[in-house]
């Protein structure tokens, strides 16, 4: 899915990229932010096009140009587990993430990104769940 980018979406601290000469230019986050800058901005980040040149199809600041898929809420991430394994993986969760980032993202105040959906999904299985964790919700959205 790509849908147009809307500026104020955009990070303030987001690094463009301005490279028409980029081979990569359509399928790159950086390059499309780019095309979304209002004209009335008078200065953005971006990185040096003399700094990639001649080394496009490896650099290192390419984002892809599509979305991904962010879990919000995990309000009832552990009903289906016995009790005794539900507390030991939430003791997991409070060592990966830290109890003060558990309770936002169990109240939504922030979204777990996929890899971090992965790791909680490793602690599933660590504790021999093998069915994959369901989120409250799924949102598709730009990974800046």
């Amino acid at each position: 899915m790509n849908e147009k980018i809307n500026y104020k979406d955009v990070p303030k601290t987001f690094l463009y990229c301005n490279n028409k000469q980029c081979p990569r230019r359509n399928k790159c986050l950086r390059y499309q932010a780019t095309l979304s800058i209002p004209q009335e901005i008078p200065y953005y980040t971006a990185v040096n096009p003399l700094h990639i040149a001649g080394n496009e199809n490896k650099c290192d600041y390419f984002k892809p140009f599509c979305t991904s898929h962010f879990a919000s809420g995990i309000d009832h991430l552990l009903d289906n587990i016995s009790y005794s394994t539900a507390v030991a993986i939430r003791r997991e969760l409070y060592t990966l993430m830290g109890r003060s980032m558990y309770y936002r993202i169990r109240n939504k105040e922030r979204l777990l990104h996929p890899c971090e959906q992965e790791q909680i999904a490793a602690i599933f299985l660590k504790h021999g769940i093998k069915t994959k964790p369901e989120f409250d919700r799924y949102i598709d959205k730009y990974d800046w």
